[in-house]
């Protein structure tokens, strides 16, 4: 598990992510639910591939908010910071 100082360095070239607590999120704004659906699709698939699996959730009918930790290490992991690392890759390209 990371500790808050360690959580926050690593987020550093991680943009639009936050951490505290046991946890690390970041929310996308879209123009409407269609598209809110179509990024949580694809946070899915970039999840099942990675075998991490965060919570989604849709609110406000166009945000999607991701926040993702480590069950097992009852924090949060350098594969908490690997998804977001990934999932900026894929949704900010």
């Amino acid at each position: 598990m990371l500790s808050d100082d360690e959580v926050a360095r690593a987020l550093e070239d991680v943009p639009g992510w936050a951490g505290g607590g046991r946890s690390i999120s970041r929310t996308w704004t879209l123009k409407g639910f269609n598209g809110a659906m179509q990024l949580a699709n694809v946070v899915a698939f970039v999840a099942n591939r990675a075998n991490h699996h965060p919570d989604i959730s849709i609110h406000d009918y166009k945000q999607v908010t991701v926040t993702s930790t480590t069950h097992d290490g009852n924090g949060t992991t350098e594969h908490d910071i690997a998804l977001a690392r990934r999932l900026n890759e894929v949704l900010d390209a």
